[in-house]
């Protein structure tokens, strides 16, 4: 069997179906890890907006107020009329955006901390809320000035803008913080207000820069699985073993290294979560931690379940590596295995069964004893060869049925072989036995002749003598071979597989 006709068959057999089965479930982890990415990945991140944020020129407390309304709260910042529009507005946008993503249509109430400032501020403030606010605001709440003549004048210009605010937000304005009671709860409250919701700004920029860097990386990892495990399903099996070999060990490598990435990642979700569940994950009034909890517990889970999926493609993908290894490895025995008991096929058909004289036959069987030790010792490889394949069969092996089509090739080679060297063998050894009983047919003549010949003729005289010589005689003929018994009939039938004319001419002249 030539290369290419060979190369055609085994094109066939490299691609198991089991290994597109689990790239399919990899798949289908990563698009649902995507769609809960989707789900909690905030379009404006903390990178963006951090400086401003780690200004409190506007916070999440955590803290709600009437219809799960979301708090808003815009302390005391001096900082807070140098800030851009645009600026401004990415702030906003991004408050607002982590709970939206969590509560699609949730109302927000704004608390406007201005107790120190003047109602310029005030003013200053309410219009650009109105601006850039970019969420479903429900009530704006004002602490105004707490000094008399600011009070005052806040007072007076609220209540010439107050229709102007009023078209476009609810604003009220108060006068303390127990104001505040009468819209939200002590416990939605932080301490600055009088309130019990315990709430630190630091730690608050510390876990959300920690989701959303878990969040990208978790997404950048999903994208690097997909994106290698595409990369395995597309790729296709070399011809060449060593090419084959190298590849698979360039997947390897580039396994591990992902697989550390994986851990690396899985080891930050975990602390993560660790670090949710000490600020407060099973207490009632800290919503926001426990959704993020459940957030980044959902995309723990679901990395994890993906890994899952890569460690059982990848799996398949290198036992289809090692198959297709085992694959090449047999192949090549067999060619081997095939063109030995080619060779000795093709050596046992010109080894010659037309001999004539003993001495030929002899040499010829010592040339076939060679023959069959050496065939003998090939198809001991073979079986043992064979049972290797069906060892490979046993084994799940994806190219089974190649496999077995080469063992049962095989297998017939050395049928074929050990026939023919059993009859080869037969016909050597009858051709041996009748040159043999012709020679010992020969010799007995020869000396049949001899004691003819010499025989005395003076001792035939007497009637002695005569009696000797025919005891002589009828001794001889008593030790004549058997096969003069038979005559030439007898032995063309006996012996018609090996009896060449040549033979048939000796046996005629013999017998």
């Amino acid at each position: 069997m030539g290369p290419a006709s060979l190369q055609g068959e085994m094109e066939t057999e490299k691609e198991p179906k089991e290994e597109m089965e689990s790239y399919h479930y990899l798949l289908q982890a990563s698009a649902q890890l995507e769609s809960t990415l989707q789900q909690v990945t905030v379009p404006v991140s903390m990178k963006e907006v951090g400086g401003y944020i780690e200004k409190q020129v506007a916070y999440l407390s955590g803290g709600r107020g009437e219809d799960s309304s979301v708090i808003i709260t815009l302390p005391e910042c001096s900082a807070f009329s140098d800030i851009p529009e645009e600026a401004l507005a990415k702030v906003f946008t991004y408050l607002t955006l982590i709970p939206r993503m969590r509560q699609p249509g949730v109302k927000f109430i704004i608390i406007l901390d201005r107790r120190l400032d003047t109602w310029a501020s005030i003013k200053t403030a309410l219009s650009r809320i109105a601006a850039s606010f970019p969420g479903n605001l429900h009530l704006v709440l004002v602490l105004r000035p707490t000094s008399f003549f600011h009070r005052t004048v806040t007072d007076i210009g609220f209540r010439f803008s107050q229709e102007d605010f009023m078209l476009q937000m609810p604003v009220v304005m108060l006068s303390s913080v127990t104001d505040l009671l009468r819209y939200i709860d002590e416990n939605q409250l932080t301490s600055e207000f009088g309130g019990t919701l315990d709430y630190c700004h630091s730690d608050w920029i510390v876990l959300r820069t920690a989701i959303e860097s878990f969040a990208v990386t978790v997404k950048d990892i999903a994208q690097m699985l997909q994106s290698f495990g595409t990369e395995l399903a597309e790729t296709e099996l070399p011809d060449d073993r060593k090419d084959t070999q190298h590849l698979l060990e360039t997947h390897t490598a580039k396994y591990r290294k992902l697989k550390d990435a994986i851990k690396s990642v899985s080891k930050e979700g975990h602390h993560l979560l660790l670090s949710l569940e000490t600020s407060g994950k099973e207490d009632d009034a800290q919503w926001d931690v426990r959704m993020d909890w459940e957030t980044v517990q959902r995309l723990y889970t679901q990395l994890r379940d993906m890994e899952s999926a890569f460690d059982g493609f990848f799996e398949k993908h290198r036992l289809k590596f090692h198959q297709y290894l085992q694959l090449l490895r047999y192949e090549q025995s067999f060619q081997e295995t095939e063109m030995r008991l080619q060779a000795l096929m093709s050596e046992e058909r010109e080894l010659p069964v037309s001999v004539s004289t003993l001495a030929q036959t002899e040499q010829v069987l010592k040339r076939f004893d060679s023959l069959e030790s050496n065939a003998q010792e090939v198809m001991s490889q073979t079986q043992i060869f064979i049972l290797h394949g069906h060892q490979l069969s046993a084994g799940h092996h994806y190219a089974m049925a190649l496999i077995m089509q080469r063992c049962n090739e095989l297998r017939h080679y050395c049928d074929t072989l050990d026939a023919a060297l059993k009859a080869k063998r037969a016909h050597l050894l009858q051709t041996h036995q009748l040159l043999l009983c012709l020679g010992q047919a020969q010799t007995w003549c020869d000396n049949g002749a001899y004691l003819l010949a010499n025989q005395l003729v003076d001792r035939l005289q007497a009637k002695e003598g005569a009696q000797a010589a025919l005891q002589d005689i009828e001794k001889f003929l008593e030790e004549a071979p058997s096969m003069l018994s038979s005559g030439p009939d007898v032995l063309a039938i006996e012996y018609e597989g090996v009896i060449t004319p040549q033979l048939q001419t000796q046996i005629a002249g013999d017998v």
